[in-house]
Order: C-alpha cells, then structure tokens, then sequence
C-alpha cells in the first residue's frame, strides 16, 4: 500500500511540472523583415518577395555570388534600362530582370511591366537547372515599376515594383513589395 501513494505523488508532480512548462511555439518569419529597406542612396541593394518568400541577394562565395546589375544606356537613340538580379542556390539559378526597351526612364514616373516590345517596359522571372522556366510580363498579366529617385550626376536609381508573370504552360508567378537602390552604369 505504500506504492500507491508514491505513485499519485509523482503522477500530481509530473502534472504540476507539465503545466508550469510553457510549450516552445516556433513563429513564423516575417518575410517583409527580411528584405533590404527602401533607400535612396546608391546602396546597391535589391529586393522583393516572390510568391511570399524574400529573394534577395544572396553571397555564396566569390565564385557563386549573386550577379547583381543595373544599366541605364543611350544606344542608337533609344534609352535601355535594365535591372537583373541572379541567384545560384546548389545548382538552381534564379532570378528576376527588369527592363525597358527604347524608353527613357524619370524620376517619380510610374511604368507598366507588360509585353517585351520598343517602347515598352517589362520584367522575367526565371529558373535555370533541370527545369527551365521563365515567367514573364505581358499585356494581361503585368505590373509596375516607379522610379523614386533618377540621379544622372551621380549616377543612382532607385525604386519599388510588383508584377505577375505567366511560363508557357499558364503558371503564374507573383513578384510583391518589390525594391532597389543602386548605382548604374552608362
């Protein structure tokens, strides 16, 4: 008979001693909280989230390191901006590019990503590895670039933009809470 209450005892203590113990929820990441904040300085950053998850650049090594590019160029009369980030995740790449064709950019100026064509702006998100596929703007999925600061002087451009993009098979990707501040190359 002694046992049995050394056996409620430790059953009594052991329920105490679980209650009293907090359980360890993991959160969730704010994906937003991971993205480089929207600057106005040349600080070569990019940003954005693709279908809620941060892509941003990422240094592997010297040798794998993101390829991170701005251009903004006059060529045979027409203004060519381009924006590209590119990733190398084990064999994966990854990226996005902007772009415009024949068209000047300005600062506080809004621009349609829409089909590749003169005259026009536009943006890709592509996958390079065993599956290739390339999303890209057109005139009835797209989205928008505005440029926040064009400085010719000192050559930085900085802005915000969004899109989706459909591959051949009509999948879709959604590219939100887009952001870049850097320096370009003439």
């Amino acid at each position: 008979m002694k046992a049995f209450p050394i056996i409620i005892i430790a059953i009594l203590s052991g329920l105490l001693l679980s209650a009293s113990c907090k359980k360890h929820v993991v959160q969730p990441v704010n994906q937003l909280s991971l993205l480089p904040p929207a600057t106005q300085t040349g600080a070569r950053t990019f940003g954005c989230l693709v279908n809620g998850r941060a892509f941003v650049p990422e240094n592997r090594s010297i040798i794998e390191g993101p390829h991170l590019q701005c251009n903004y160029i006059l060529l045979n009369g027409g203004y060519y901006f381009t924006l590209a980030l590119s990733n190398n995740d084990n064999g994966l790449g990854k990226g996005i590019g902007i772009r415009t064709d024949s068209l000047a950019i300005a600062q506080g100026q809004t621009y349609k990503l829409k089909t590749y064509a003169m005259g026009n702006a536009d943006a890709i998100y592509f996958l390079v590895g065993n599956d290739n596929r390339n999303y890209v703007t057109n005139d009835a999925v797209s989205g928008f670039l505005t440029i926040t600061r064009l400085d010719p002087t000192t050559q930085i451009v900085s802005g915000t933009f969004y899109f989706k993009a459909i591959n051949a098979p009509g999948d879709t990707v959604s590219v939100t809470d887009g952001r870049f501040d850097m320096p370009y190359t003439r």
